[in-house]
């Protein structure tokens, strides 16, 4: 209970607001003489002794309690000679040492603020309208919805005298619905009195016009609506706006053509005709072939111009009531309804695609585009619109596996392999992480002294579920997802870092090659990640040989040439993997600073069975030697492979005829145990031919 001494009460009782205090309990425990005035009959104080509060207050101080909040604000009215006071209390906790020590009310007489209120409501019912909107168009209609009064403004803008209008119905003047609109406010001013809006659109002397009606009822002493007052506005500029904004949400600004969000809400609504009609629905997913290079060779205005024209000829490929939508770049979606047999949409497809292959003349250039299509189809490939837009794309990019320029329908066999590849993809992100990746490394033989010069560093990724899995099935996924870059860079960081215990081991001349992504290759920070390893695991760089494809090095023949020369530099080597599967200019391949051409496997396989594929090899051995470079064959797996590329001087051989891959302590094993060396004869007894590498 507070301290209610003779402190407190010559405290509250010098000041001039009504003050009142109550005890842990919520019960009165002291109140001023000003509290007394206002609440003589609910406060019989005697000598301070406690008594409990009115039920209204009660239930007050019960919620503020509850609530625990630090403070409280109610109005309330009590009765009073000259009628009543309009009282607001306000209840604040009284803490002590973070306990309640009770409640202190303060009270505030707000009569005089209620009656200014009150006549004020009054005021702004009688004359704001007329007074304050007197450019607005202000009416008044009996029940029956016919005008009473209407201002100058409302007389002209329909171009008719007061005189004429008072007694005639007023919605046939605003709007041809007849009484409709009226009827409407009617019916909601009797559940809610208080008023209404419509938006209407009027035939005026100005035009087709549209105004925002603000109708609010007017109530009898009985509080029965007698009338209905309403104030107009012309929000004709507004309507516009909300239209351009509406436009701009749902179309596509470049085509015109509906966006992600209208084809998602307009697929819906077709879904559910397709689904009460039991009929077929096609969504074509539409991606256009060779887009970017357009884009790279002519820039982007004859880009944009290109995809107007598609957009074009694509909504001459379909009905009036499909719908042809664009969803970002160069993507479209087709959404095709009330279909008689699948068939039909294959058909649209090959229309469409027959109709971009045609010459496109655009801003005074000539150029072919084309484009690849899935297919899906409702109800057999999906019944939602998500599941239809995924299996649509996924049957698409099948169309651009195929070889592009055509369509494909979505097959549940293609979207188990998507979900596998999905599956590989979030555990190779895992991999390195949880050390499930390897090196292993095979051996490249000079193939005249049988001895090690060399060993290629060879991915290997020890899958939890499937087991040990080659590059083959996951380096495409690397590449096309960026994990090439991580992945690269784990692998360079693993073999230099082998590379280095070799070399501390005394085998100085031996040298390490790893292979280099083209996305690796492109990136900026190849050159500074490179010298970083090398530091960091004191490699000698004169070990490391970097092996990259012809089509790595074409792409950007100036920029690889500076990038090679940088390397060389550092003492790195450089190899050309696969030469002879790729494209490259002869012109370019005598500027690169490279030290090694290595011929790939698949022309050594049928060296000693095509005469094509032994010229092949015979002319990249002469003409790597007049050009001062090193020959290493790959896939040698058989003796008369071996003896052919040693007599036309391939100085290197690489295969399994020598050795599979290993890992890093079975490659120290046979380096120690042939003593650098092992040896001609054992080279050519075959050893058993492991799963590819």
């Amino acid at each position: 209970m507070p301290d209610t001494s003779i402190p407190y009460k010559q405290v509250f009782s010098a000041i001039p607001a009504p003050v009142i205090m109550l005890d842990t309990q919520g019960h009165f425990a002291f109140a001023n003489k000003a509290a007394y005035q206002i609440l003589p009959s609910c406060i019989p104080l005697n000598d301070g002794a406690s008594c409990i509060p009115p039920d209204w207050l009660a239930t007050e101080i019960d919620a503020f309690l509850y609530h625990a909040k630090e403070e409280h604000t109610f109005e309330h009215c009590l009765p009073a000679d000259t009628g009543h006071r309009h009282i607001q209390f306000t209840l604040t906790r009284l803490d002590q040492d973070k306990r309640q020590n009770g409640i202190l009310i303060t009270l505030h007489d707000i009569s005089r603020h209620k009656r200014a209120e009150q006549a004020l409501r009054l005021s702004e019912e009688r004359y704001r309208m007329l007074v304050e909107h007197q450019s607005d168009l202000v009416v008044r209609v009996d029940i029956e919805g016919k005008l009473q009064f209407a201002s100058p403004s409302f007389c002209m803008l329909f171009g008719i005298d007061e005189e004429q209008l008072v007694g005639r119905e007023l919605c046939p003047i605003i709007n041809s619905s007849g009484q409709a609109v009226m009827k409407e406010a009617m019916q909601r001013l009797d559940c809610h009195p208080k008023s209404c809006y419509h938006e209407i659109c009027s035939q005026t002397l100005d035009g087709l016009r549209w105004i925002g009606w603000a109708m609010k009822g007017v109530v009898d002493e009985k509080g029965h609506i007698e009338a209905i007052v309403g104030i107009g506005r012309d929000i004709t500029d507004r309507k516009k706006a909300e239209q351009e904004i509406l436009q701009l949400a749902h179309y596509d600004t470049l085509t015109g053509l509906p966006n992600r969000s209208l084809l998602q809400d307009r697929l819906s609504q077709a879904l559910s005709l397709a689904n009460r009609g039991n009929v077929t629905l096609a969504v074509l997913f539409l991606d256009l072939d060779r887009f970017k290079h357009v884009n790279d060779a002519f820039g982007h205005q004859i880009g944009d111009l290109l995809l107007q024209e598609v957009s074009r000829r694509l909504k001459d490929c379909v009905r009036a009531t499909d719908t042809v939508s664009r969803i970002g770049g160069d993507e479209f979606v087709i959404i095709l309804t009330n279909l008689i047999k699948c068939s039909q949409a294959g058909s649209i497809a090959a229309k469409i695609i027959s109709s971009m292959s045609r010459l496109f003349q655009l801003g005074g250039h000539e150029l072919y585009s084309g484009t690849s299509i899935g297919i899906a189809l409702y109800p057999t490939d999906g019944n939602d619109v998500d599941t239809l837009l995924k299996h649509a794309d996924m049957a698409m990019y099948q169309a651009k596996e195929s070889g592009r320029g055509t369509f494909k329908f979505f097959s549940p066999e293609h979207n188990e392999k998507m979900l596998q590849r999905m599956q590989l993809e979030q555990a190779l992100r895992r991999a390195i992480e949880h050390q499930e990746l390897s090196l292993d490394y095979q051996p490249q033989i000079d193939s005249a002294t049988g001895s090690i010069n060399g060993l290629e560093a060879l991915l290997r990724w020890q899958h939890p579920q499937l087991g040990l899995l080659l590059p083959g099935l996951f380096i495409t996924i690397a590449e096309e997802t960026g994990l090439i870059i991580p992945l690269g860079e784990w692998v360079l960081r693993t073999a230099c870092r082998q590379a280095r215990a070799w070399q501390r081991a005394g085998y100085h001349r031996l040298r390490i090659a790893v292979n280099i992504s083209p996305r690796q290759f492109q990136q900026r920070g190849l050159i500074p990640m490179i010298d970083a390893i090398l530091q960091e695991t004191g490699c000698d760089p004169r070990g490391l040989e970097l092996e990259l494809t012809e089509t790595t090095l074409m792409d950007s023949p100036k920029e690889a040439t500076a990038l090679l020369k940088a390397l060389k530099r550092r003492g790195i080597s450089l190899a050309i993997d696969d030469f002879g599967t790729g494209y490259s200019s002869l012109s370019h391949l005598k500027h690169f600073p490279i030290d090694r051409l290595k011929i790939d496997r698949s022309f050594v396989n049928d060296l000693t069975r095509s005469r094509e594929d032994s010229a092949i090899v015979e002319a990249i051995i002469a003409m790597a030697h007049r050009l001062g470079l090193e020959v290493v064959a790959e896939g040698v797996e058989h003796p008369d492979q071996h003896v052919i590329l040693s007599d036309w001087g391939c100085k290197t051989c690489q295969g399994f005829l020598y050795s599979r891959a290993v890992p890093a302590d079975e490659a120290t094993a046979l380096l120690a145990s042939a003593q650098y060396s092992i040896g001609i004869t054992s080279a050519l007894t075959p050893l058993a031919k492991p799963a590819d590498d």
